[in-house]
């Protein structure tokens, strides 16, 4: 099983579980999901925190059980490249590969996922709400830039895609590639948030290295930008210039994405995320068997053709986690209406 706690979280919120458990049923019906996610049925039972199914202030804590076994029951010598296998092994010198694969896996995502479903239950009071969807998918572009209202209407749960034509084009790149694996890019959106959350005082306050932080603890992540990709233009171009009007400042233009020396300056956050095809393919890759360093072939252990559009749904729980980490130490916890109160008035 798996446990997860997440404290200092505020006092007085009905906490919905079925909400919980919807987003890790999304986490687990991408397009290219391997077995594992028709046997495993996540769902969360919350241990500590809640009275009468409302947060106390107290940590919360849950448990989300595991229903498949681990299907390799013989000793693996062969590692596979791309994966943990041979770093960890060269660390903990623990000759069954076996046992690294699984604290490599990323099974654990369901429990960032349920964490981060648990935090937007209370930046739902904020007013502040997140989408994320897939934008690349394997050699499959999709260049438009959606807005953030479109996403939320359109997106396909299967594909992470707000587009038909291009959910039928990631589909159809999956089924050519079934023997191996595909990476992507994800982009996730947070609006509603005020400007000025975070710190440029202690250099791991600022809200991009909480981005940074957070979204490259995720396996297969192996790129994040915040903002806009082209970097090409000169400053005068690329810049977020300012205007007023209708009492209020307002900018031409959200390259930063949102934040500006650490902080986030009242636009959309926007964070491109860029992740790497799994590394675990039934296609066998060339590798060397540890145990008598004769050349070898990898073999094929249950996995994926790609993650990439349950990639969006955990990457939006991630957003959901780091922003109730950041309000929460700008405004203090305790009961939720005192921390509302606080955050509408700053």
């Amino acid at each position: 099983m798996m446990v997860g706690t997440l404290e200092k979280f505020p006092a007085g919120i009905k906490i919905n579980i079925d909400y919980i458990n919807k987003e890790l049923e999304k986490r687990q019906m991408g397009y290219g999901r391997g077995k594992r996610m028709s046997i495993e049925k996540d769902s969360v039972d919350i241990i500590s925190g809640l009275w009468k199914g409302v947060t106390t202030g107290a940590p919360i804590s849950f448990v989300i059980k595991n229903l498949a076994d681990n299907t390799e029951k013989e000793e693996r010598s062969i590692p596979r490249p791309g994966h943990g296998d041979y770093s960890a092994f060269k660390k903990y010198k623990l000759d069954n590969l076996n046992i690294y694969a699984e604290r490599n896996s990323a099974r654990w995502t369901s429990v960032i996922t349920a964490l981060g479903s648990i935090s937007k239950q209370f930046l739902n009071h904020l007013n502040i709400d997140t989408v994320s969807y897939v934008y690349s998918l394997g050699r499959i572009l999709d260049e438009n830039n959606y807005d953030f209202d479109f996403v939320k209407e359109n997106k396909n749960i299967h594909t992470g895609s707000p587009n038909e034509e291009y959910s039928k084009l990631f589909k159809k790149e999956i089924d050519n590639f079934l023997k191996n694996s595909l990476g992507g890019k994800i982009r996730v959106i947070a609006k509603n948030i005020k400007p000025g959350i975070g710190d440029y005082s202690n250099l791991f306050d600022r809200i991009d290295s909480k981005i940074g932080k957070y979204f490259f603890a995720i396996p297969s992540v192996k790129g994040v930008v915040i903002g806009a990709e082209n970097f090409h233009l000169p400053g005068t171009h690329y810049n977020d210039e300012f205007y007023f009007e209708n009492n209020e400042i307002s900018r031409k233009s959200n390259s930063a994405g949102g934040i500006e020396a650490g902080f986030t300056n009242g636009e959309n956050i926007v964070v491109n995320v860029y992740a790497k095809p799994i590394p675990t393919v039934l296609e066998p890759m060339d590798s060397v068997d540890l145990k008598n360093n004769n050349n070898a072939k990898t073999k094929y252990i249950r996995s994926d053709t790609t993650a990439v559009p349950a990639l969006s749904v955990i990457l939006k729980n991630v957003m959901n986690l780091m922003l109730f980490e950041a309000i929460i130490e700008n405004f203090g916890t305790g009961n939720y209406k005192d921390i509302v109160k606080r955050y509408q008035e700053f």
